[in-house]
């Protein structure tokens, strides 16, 4: 299967984007992503330059991006979530020659067009010659964690490296013409939108959520016979509080692959899981904006408890120690560096010191602190910025979470480091209760200290409704000292 253009070739009647009660074949698709790139070109809009896109999920916010991409122009996803400063500065560092909305904002760009007036521009733009993969990837911002997001520019390349790409993505996932892959995620975020897309160029067919509903989501995947999706943990969550009737009244039984990533995951969670699902069907990954990093199977999971897996064929994990750069033992915590020789040469748009803090050779790092074991499974620790130390001794705020979310009426849990002028730093928490729990701080704190060393076990729990979270769903943990908690 040669990409889109493959599948339009071959069976344009073929659905290739479904949403609601409205759904687009691969031969509109084609149709409608040549005359975007038309109407572009008239526009003066030429290969690496960037179109902003702010849309909530629709079969128009993906028509957009995936077509930019196969003519290698470069589409700027950003979430409606946003403030207006962050729209803004995203905006104004993107450079973006115009802005495609599905809402009026407040926009530092040359042209704004609505999505509800794009059908009508593009009936009279000139169809454009397309490539049948896409040549780039959409410039995500990431989340800003840890610092002002930048963006991660990858240059387009030519059709024959961008085809080998995809291929290998695809088998990665065992991605065929047949599948139904559903999305129910932000198509703004990254890893959401690498699964629909890859899913389009093996020619099948893309399900979308307006949002995301716990009910919907198990009826959807009964109702179009889904094979894939992606989701988070909180997704998970939120569909094993539905009760057990809930779960039990639908078919779930097309599914082969439900990939999850982007936080930490009960076990209790996985468990369930790997239970409700078809069996190896619940994959676990890591990666980022900038590159993919490791997967791990249901059976590795069971053998590995904790690990997000191991690299894919051809690459490495090195976990390198913050200051001397040097290579450190396993099970020795450092910055985790992805050694692959075939990934995507990424840049920080507009910070070339941040892009070369970030490379070394055909080596990459987003700073995330790590530690492998001895069979080379990757166990994630946090970021260094989120690092507390107290009375001299350093906590990790990942372990802590990791120990509180085994506890067995929480859900969620954020530990940050908060000022004390006799150790420095406190350890503290937040934690969201699980579906029928009713957690007592106090009771988490005694249970806590059976299982972590009393200088990581949180001076203070307190129970929310949820955590304060990125756009991108990412813990914030400045979010935690917001509140306020007192010692207890």
């Amino acid at each position: 299967m040669s990409g889109l253009g493959g599948r339009t070739r071959s069976a344009p009647g073929h659905p290739a984007i479904i949403c609601g009660d409205r759904s687009l074949s691969f031969r509109e698709l084609e149709d409608l992503q040549a005359r975007l790139v038309g109407f572009l070109r008239d526009a003066s809009v030429r290969t690496s330059d960037r179109v902003a896109v702010l849309a909530a999920n629709s079969i128009e916010l993906l028509v957009v991006t995936v077509g930019c991409l196969r003519a290698g122009i470069v589409p700027v996803p950003i979430s409606p979530l946003l403030t207006e400063p962050e729209r803004a500065h995203m905006l104004e560092d993107s450079g973006a020659r115009l802005l495609l909305a599905d809402r009026a904002i407040p926009a530092p760009v040359g042209r704004t067009v609505m999505m509800q007036e794009l059908a009508q521009e593009l009936r009279g733009s000139e169809p454009a010659a397309l490539c049948d993969v896409t040549l780039t990837r959409p410039m995500h911002y990431t989340s800003g964690t840890t610092g002002r997001p930048k963006g991660v520019l990858v240059a387009p390349t030519d059709e024959a490296a961008a085809k080998v790409r995809s291929e290998a993505f695809r088998a990665e996932w065992d991605m065929t013409e047949a599948d139904v892959h559903l999305v129910c995620s932000p198509l703004t975020h990254s890893g959401p939108h690498r699964f629909a897309l890859r899913t389009l160029e093996a020619g099948g067919s893309v399900v979308l959520q307006e949002r995301f509903d716990a009910a919907a989501t198990l009826a959807a995947i009964e109702h179009h016979r889904v094979t894939s999706t992606f989701m988070v943990p909180t997704h998970l969550e939120r569909i094993f509080a539905l009760g057990p009737d809930e779960l039990r009244a639908h078919d779930l039984s097309s599914l082969r692959l439900l990939a999850h990533a982007g936080a930490p995951i009960r076990r209790v969670t996985k468990q369930r899981a790997m239970k409700l699902f078809p069996a190896d069907s619940v994959w676990e990954f890591y990666g980022s904006t900038e590159g993919g990093f490791t997967s791990l199977s249901p059976r590795e999971a069971i053998d590995h408890p904790g690990s997000v897996g191991r690299p894919t064929e051809g690459a490495a994990i090195e976990i390198r120690d913050r200051n001397s750069g040097r290579r450190l033992d396993p099970g020795d915590v450092g910055v985790i560096w992805m050694r692959d020789p075939r990934a995507e040469r990424f840049e920080y748009w507009g910070d070339e010191a941040a892009t070369a803090a970030a490379r070394d050779g055909d080596a990459f790092t987003v700073d995330d602190l790590g530690r492998l074991d001895d069979d080379g499974y990757l166990y994630l620790v946090g970021r260094p910025g989120e690092l507390i130390i107290s009375g001299g001794v350093n906590v990790y705020p990942r372990e802590v979470e990791e120990a509180l979310v085994g506890h067995p009426q929480v859900s969620e849990a954020l530990v940050f480091g908060a000022d004390d002028p006799e150790w420095g730093q406190q350890v503290r928490a937040l934690i969201v209760p699980a579906p029928g729990g009713s957690p007592e701080p106090g009771a988490v704190r005694a249970w806590l200290r059976g299982r972590l060393a009393p200088h990581k076990c949180p001076r203070t729990v307190e129970v929310v409704d949820e955590l304060p979270r990125t756009t991108t769903g990412k813990l914030k943990r400045t979010g935690g000292h917001a509140t306020g908690v007192s010692p207890g």
